[in-house]
């Protein structure tokens, strides 16, 4: 077990995610972060640039941090009129693809980031590795 989440769950969202890939003739990264947004899983497709996985630690970093999913922290900042920079915190990004982890009695466990496909199917995928992750 990693930090309350069964390492064997991580593992098999992992490869729920480059399932996922392999059907949109994609390369993917996967990884997962405690509530402190301290990386506990990465791994990312061979082949996938190195710059894909760092994209997916930072939404799952993001996630984790702010308790939201990145497509809803990009929303709500755009709805306040904020950017990036007002949260002065360089690894938060409004990429989509970042999921926030609870449990399903509401425990904040930390996050998933996924990178490496079309934005929706980012957040799509996340999703996935989400639910298995939860054990659904």
């Amino acid at each position: 077990m990693i930090n309350r989440v069964p390492l064997d769950r991580i593992e098999a969202a992992g490869r729920a995610v480059f399932e996922e890939a392999r059907r949109d003739g994609r390369l993917m990264a996967f990884c997962v972060v405690d509530e402190a947004g301290d990386l506990v899983y990465a791994t990312r497709m061979e082949g996938t640039p190195g710059r894909v996985l760092r994209f997916a630690i930072n939404k799952a970093y993001t996630s984790a941090i702010m308790q939201r999913d990145t497509i809803t922290f990009r929303d709500e900042d755009v709805e306040r009129n904020k950017t990036l920079a007002d949260w002065g915190d360089p690894r938060f990004t409004h990429l989509v693809g970042g999921v926030v982890i609870r449990s399903p009695e509401g425990e904040w466990l930390g996050g998933i980031g996924v990178g490496g496909n079309e934005t929706h199917r980012d957040d799509e995928v996340a999703r996935v590795a989400l639910r298995v992750v939860l054990g659904g």
